[in-house]
């Protein structure tokens, strides 16, 4: 999503409500695509920010909590897998800037004219979500996930219009007890991502961008179920200003080529946000 790491003044609280909602064809773990069977999630994330200054350049730490109602059938049969609500995989965040968004206050932020910014970004998925073995498909993955994302974006026209790149690397640890007792691994998956965003109507703005995946090659007891797996989706979206304080974005993402066995994914995101100091 084009604008995602968007500057933010120092000392702000960042609250979210975030709705998202995917349609994949995945088995027990997110990380396995089997065509037979269709999985409707719906997540809502209520989470936390605080911005602050870090050497000298914004940075902020940050918690999400999901909650997620979870619908899973067998495409053949129609009969259902899962229908479940409970609680997702708890997200804790850490964001830094590397060159180009200086810590500011609010009063001179508001004299910034943006330019070329660059920053790191960490997103540590924890196993707390609902989970049970002997489930086809879960709420939680029971493992640790590790997102690390460089973004690069770049503004020629002093904000009115930006280029985002999102190259990231995705870890995980392994699951110990999936399909009954048998322990899943899966490789990195590599990502890189490309918006184009600009403004519309004062401080509203439509993004479009590409994105790219490849990797994740997973294993269940040593025995391959999915092979590395490459897929490039579609993205398109948009923000504008609610009230005073808020925002809203709207994304939609599109798998549009896959190979190896991609989960066939459709994303629908709404996130509403406001910030306060």
């Amino acid at each position: 999503m084009g604008r995602y790491y968007i500057n933010t003044p120092v000392d702000t609280h960042l609250f979210t409500m975030t709705f998202n909602g995917v349609r994949s064809a995945t088995w027990a773990d997110p990380a396995i695509g089997d065509d037979t069977i269709q999985s409707r999630n719906q997540t809502v994330s209520l989470s936390y920010s605080y911005i602050t200054s870090i050497n000298g350049r914004t940075g902020g730490f940050g918690v999400s909590l999901p909650w997620t109602s979870l619908l899973s059938y067998e495409t053949d049969t129609d009969q259902v897998l899962v229908d479940e609500q409970d609680r997702g995989d708890i997200v804790l965040t850490f964001d830094y800037n590397l060159f180009g968004a200086p810590a500011l206050p609010r009063e001179r932020f508001r004299q910034h004219t943006p330019g070329d910014y660059a920053g790191l970004h960490f997103a540590l998925t924890t196993p707390t979500g609902a989970y049970d073995s002997d489930s086809p498909v879960n709420i939680g993955a029971n493992r640790w996930a590790l997102k690390s994302t460089l973004n690069y974006s770049i503004t020629r026209n002093d904000g009115y219009s930006w280029w985002d790149f999102y190259p990231s690397v995705r870890l995980f640890t392994s699951n110990s007890d999936i399909a009954g007792g048998g322990t899943l691994r899966q490789q990195p998956m590599w990502g890189l991502e490309a918006h184009y965003s600009r403004n519309v109507a004062g401080s509203a703005w439509l993004s479009g961008g590409l994105i790219a995946s490849a990797g994740g090659r997973t294993s269940i007891d040593g025995e391959r179920v999915e092979d590395s797996r490459r897929s490039l989706r579609l993205a398109v979206g948009g923000g504008f200003p609610t009230w005073s304080g808020g925002a809203a974005i709207v994304t939609y993402q599109n798998e549009v080529l896959e190979d190896g066995g991609a989960s066939d994914i459709q994303y629908f995101m709404l996130q509403l946000l406001h910030k306060s100091r």
